[in-house]
């Protein structure tokens, strides 16, 4: 049942707001799929990318208890994305609808004097038919779903051999920076939404409370790289950030070879869930690679797209 309330206020987060951000996706996280599906550090690195003072908002009630959160993230030359969040119980009250209009006038105002077609991408849970409904009534269009994947391992994988010729490293701080970002650049070049980003704001992204280099690896065949995976531990299981293979050297069971790696490198750690999200129609068919070392789908999102006119 839900509750009435007289008024709320819309504000800037602070640092300290952290976890009881993270506390309220995650009730709206249960709604949706049953389970949580954030930490504390996914809400900190994310405030690694964004100015929470300008480009983030929560709603208070009257009693000051966040029942609702938004932010809007540069994440590429042409492309801004947006999360938006309602406490289950303050639905239908306006909040969403104004957390949205805080998001899209500060994300019309990012959009200045930037070159290019600028897009708004909205992710929302797929069976949270309120809010989807909302966001098209504002003129988003459905543009893609993506799927939450899971595998529990029951037992240590075993690794896959690497035709000759190719090796699989761990990435090395320091030395592999520019060498990972090209291989991601190159690769995700075929993935829905990509769009150029530069060096130093993509690794230092990268680089937030969940940053680990030994879970990060790349594949060489001789001396030139040919694909990567980084991935990091969080509370709920090992979450795969990216995976990516060369053009040239995509059907040779890199890819495959990479996440059983990592998988048993989580094993080794005591981690037996792992988690990643994947682009439903994958150019590249990733999601029939990640069903076949075990990973089911588990719950889906989807992504609305409005253009900014500027």
């Amino acid at each position: 049942m839900e509750r009435e309330i007289q008024k709320f206020m819309i504000k800037h987060p602070i640092i300290e707001d952290a976890q009881a951000i993270t506390d309220l996706v995650s009730l709206c996280d249960i709604e949706d799929i049953g389970e949580p599906d954030i930490t504390l550090s996914d809400v900190l690195d994310m405030w690694n990318s964004i100015q929470i003072d300008t480009d983030a908002w929560i709603a208070l009630s009257a009693t000051n208890e966040i029942i609702g959160y938004g932010f809007v993230e540069v994440t590429g030359a042409n492309r801004m994305d947006t999360c938006v969040f309602v406490h289950p119980q303050f639905k239908n009250q306006g909040i969403g609808s104004l957390l949205l209009t805080k998001v899209e006038e500060r994300a019309h105002a990012l959009a200045k004097g930037r070159e290019g077609g600028q897009k708004l991408m909205n992710q929302i849970s797929f069976t949270n038919h309120s809010a989807r409904k909302l966001v098209e009534d504002r003129g988003y269009q459905f543009s893609r779903l993506y799927e939450r994947m899971k595998i529990e391992l029951e037992e240590e994988p075993g690794q896959y051999q690497l035709p000759e010729g190719m090796t699989l490293r761990p990435f090395q701080p320091e030395q592999d920076e520019e060498t990972l970002f090209s291989i991601y650049d190159e690769t995700f070049q075929d993935a829905w939404g990509y769009t150029k980003k530069d060096f130093s704001t993509w690794i230092s992204q990268k680089k937030g409370d969940g940053y680990d280099p030994s879970l990060w690896f790349i594949v060489w065949k001789d001396s030139k790289p040919a694909g990567f995976l980084m991935s990091r531990m969080q509370d709920d299981g090992l979450f795969i950030d990216l995976l990516g293979v060369r053009r040239e050297y995509r059907k040779h069971g890199i890819g495959k070879a990479l996440l059983l790696h990592t998988f048993g490198s989580a094993y080794q750690q005591n981690q037996k869930t792992i988690l990643l999200y994947v682009d439903s129609d994958s150019l590249t068919n990733a999601n029939r690679l990640y069903q076949q070392v075990g990973m089911r789908p588990h719950s889906q999102t989807a992504v609305y797209m409005k253009e900014l006119v500027v």
